[in-house]
């Protein structure tokens, strides 16, 4: 079979038709490190990847190297990482082999923020990206969450059990593809660490900017900033305008004492319409992707 030109959904879709027809008993929790080193050494047996083991990167999350003979691709995951975080970093790489090693003969370092997704680097989102799509795939995501739905963090945390993936994995998997305006944060005393937020509230100006690295405070009246990390806090509570962007919000907030970090889901009511294309349906996401569009959703 000629594999030139495959992007990462036509990957993603190939493994996960394989996958489906052999439905193993525990269809999406499956060895994905067995999985890239099985099917590479068929598919790519000039090249394959032989081997999957943890290694100090001394900063970096995960990385795809080559060896000395350049005949043969290791994958290496940073030491400490959970079961989750590992298994998504591995795909990580995986993706890197299938996509980028040719580019990239000399192999890739990856950080925590690259295997996230959270980077302007193309070839670390399409990694990022074909991870996602491998081990969440979207047409069983949605029937756990669909794109209207507002879940809270014991529905994200189905999911990631569902997957085996983290929850930050989880919900950025989610805000990729629901229709709602909202917002993912993480922060530690008060401060934002990172954000993300989905297309539909990126586009009607809610996010937080933390790339250019200046502090940014979180709302004095926010839960979180008071660290109300009560189960009702977690289960979402609902402030009025004037907390979260100057709009009525629900927030979801917890402590992690694991990852000394604090997690914060916040669902914004839906943007008033402005102008509407007369005659020209809106496009569902999954359509989108059901017609093979590169194109998706942020």
């Amino acid at each position: 079979m000629d594999f030139e030109g495959w992007g990462l959904q036509r990957w993603a879709n190939h493994f996960n038709q394989m996958l489906n027809k052999a439905n193993p008993p525990d269809r999406y929790r499956f060895d994905v490190g067995a999985l890239a080193i099985e099917t590479t050494r068929h598919m790519f047996p000039g090249d394959p990847i032989t081997k999957v083991e943890e290694d100090d990167l001394e900063g970096f999350a995960g990385a795809l190297v080559p060896a000395d003979s350049r005949k043969r691709w290791g994958i290496c995951y940073g030491k400490g990482q959970q079961p989750g975080r590992r298994r998504f970093t591995i795909a990580h790489e995986f993706g890197h082999y299938l996509l980028h090693r040719k580019k990239y003969p000399n192999g890739i370092h990856s950080s925590e923020a690259a295997v996230d997704g959270r980077t302007k680097l193309e070839v670390e989102r399409e990694a990022n990206e074909f991870a996602s799509w491998l081990l969440m795939p979207l047409d069983d995501f949605r029937k756990q969450i669909a794109p209207r739905d507002k879940p809270d963090f014991d529905a994200i945390g189905s999911c990631s059990d569902r997957y085996e993936v983290s929850l930050v994995a989880a919900v950025l998997r989610w805000l990729r593809y629901t229709e709602r305006r909202s917002i993912f944060v993480t922060s530690v005393d008060g401060y934002v660490k990172w954000a993300w937020s989905s297309d539909a509230a990126f586009k009607s100006g809610v996010f937080i900017r933390t790339s250019r690295g200046d502090p940014v405070e979180l709302p004095a009246g926010s839960a979180v900033r008071q660290e109300q990390f009560t189960p009702e806090t977690r289960s979402g509570v609902d402030h009025p305008v004037g907390v979260w962007f100057n709009q009525a919000a629900r927030e979801h907030s917890f402590w992690s004492d694991k990852y000394e970090t604090a997690y914060t889901l916040v669902h914004l009511a839906d943007a008033e319409p402005k102008l509407w294309a007369e005659g020209k349906p809106l496009e569902d996401t999954y359509e989108r992707f059901e017609r093979g569009s590169s194109e998706l959703p942020r």
